[in-house]
């Protein structure tokens, strides 16, 4: 067996380059730490404050969270800038002022013809007046008060005497506006003669009608006359009696007399339809005057202790209209 020299392991060729960080042969070898980083260090977390304790029997306070830091400002001391806020379009500005302007001017139209119609009579707006039939206009009319615990005098159950507690003259229908009132028939100052009265009747009845007035207790006669611009006369008289029995005897005894204004007389066919289911009754005539072309109307209204005589007179024709709302409304103050 031939020698062979095996060479140790450690040994290194003799032209391979010393490996980073070994010596060079020849260099001595350095003993310091070789410097590979920094060493990474751990972060300890901050403390955070603890609530001090409690006095006893009071609740520990909560901790106050930190306030959100305010997001950095570019210029600290620059002027706030107001929001800019964007432009209509010209467009609908002008839809808006047409739509205004003509709600305005409708408003004002229509505040306009609510002021004219508000303002004047309807009888006087022009397709809403009511055709003049020929009627009077009288004064509201107002019954007077009675004197304290006395009935109505149609009150039957109250009052079987059918008394009017009331004066009679306050009973009187005022005249109409525009008729100019007669000065012989004193109204609510006075009473009227029974000489007087009887004029109003023909000659052959006044000697009669005194003698029944007499002796049926005639107490006192209340009147009233004027003329219309138109020249209609009308005269109204109210007789009071004892009681209503003693009013309806002389109702049936001057039923069949004439008056001196109307010697030919007959039922009243254009009045005869006024009925009325309580209160005055009313009973119409019609005559023809002493003279051709006048027209007389006339009606009695009974109403308990009263007997009213309503009498119209007109050279032509006397309107049927004011001479039925005459006589109505008088009965209605009797009544």
């Amino acid at each position: 067996m031939t020698d062979q020299s095996i060479a140790p392991q450690d040994e290194k060729p003799q032209d391979a380059e010393p490996r980073d960080g070994e010596p060079r042969d020849g260099e001595p070898q350095s003993t310091e730490p070789q410097d590979v980083g920094p060493e990474p260090q751990a972060v300890e977390p901050e403390p955070q404050p603890q609530p001090e304790p409690a006095a006893e029997g009071v609740p520990p306070v909560p901790p106050v969270p930190p306030l959100p830091e305010a997001p950095p400002s570019a210029d600290p001391w620059a002027a706030p800038v107001p929001p800019v806020e964007p432009k209509k379009p010209r467009r609908v500005l002008r839809a808006v002022l047409r739509w205004t302007s003509a709600v305005l001017v409708f408003g004002a139209l229509g505040g306009g013809v609510a002021y004219g119609i508000t303002q004047p009579e309807r009888t006087r707006i022009p397709g809403l007046e009511t055709p003049d039939d020929g009627r009077w206009t009288y004064q509201p009319l107002a019954l007077p008060k009675l004197p304290a615990g006395r009935p109505v005098a149609l009150d039957g159950t109250l009052n079987p005497g059918g008394r009017h507690y009331a004066d009679l003259r306050s009973l009187l229908l005022p005249a109409p506006e525009g008729a100019t009132p007669d000065p012989a028939f004193p109204g609510t100052k006075g009473w009227l003669s029974t000489a007087t009265y009887l004029k109003a009747f023909d000659k052959d009845d006044q000697v009669s009608q005194g003698q029944f007035l007499t002796q049926e207790g005639l107490r006192h006669i209340g009147a009233r006359a004027w003329t219309m611009p138109d020249g209609t006369r009308a005269e109204i008289y109210l007789l009071q009696f004892a009681s209503a029995p003693y009013a309806e005897c002389y109702r049936l005894e001057v039923g069949s007399s004439h008056l001196a204004v109307a010697p030919s007389m007959r039922t009243d066919p254009d009045s005869a339809l006024i009925e009325r289911d309580a209160g005055p009754e009313l009973y119409a005539f019609e005559g023809i005057g002493p003279s051709a072309g006048i027209q007389v109307r006339y009606a009695y209204i009974s109403a308990g202790d009263t007997i009213g005589l309503v009498v119209l007179s007109h050279k032509g024709t006397v309107p049927v209209v004011p001479f039925r709302q005459t006589i109505t409304l008088q009965a209605q103050l009797l009544g």
